[in-house]
């Protein structure tokens, strides 16, 4: 990753932060537990599939490479799931989130 791709990468990641929890205060749905906290967009969810969306979109990946990186975004937001921290929309919604803000992203950095 070269220093120009890095530095876009960190301000999508730090600006994506943002747009989540704004999103959060506006949409003010509950988490399926009771938390202080609300649960849609999930920013966990929204986080990894923007890991996902950008190096896939930055790099020359193989398809099979390509699978493992969303398997892999999957698992990591499946313990959301279990302990009931999300629903299934709040996590739906945070990765199409995700994936759509870094196709952006790496739109207006070319």
């Amino acid at each position: 990753m070269n220093d120009k791709t890095a530095l876009i990468f960190y301000l999508g990641i730090i600006s994506l932060q943002y747009i989540v929890k704004i999103l959060k205060s506006i949409i003010k749905e509950d988490r399926p537990i009771k938390k202080k906290t609300y649960g849609m967009p999930s920013t966990k969810s929204a986080t990894l599939f923007f890991i996902v969306g950008f190096l896939v979109l930055n790099y020359n990946l193989k398809d099979d490479t390509i699978l493992k990186l969303f398997f892999l975004g999957f698992l990591g937001v499946l313990y959301k799931l279990y302990y009931k921290e999300h629903s299934y929309k709040q996590i739906i919604a945070g990765g199409i989130l995700g994936l759509f803000y870094s196709y952006i992203i790496y739109s207006l950095s070319r």
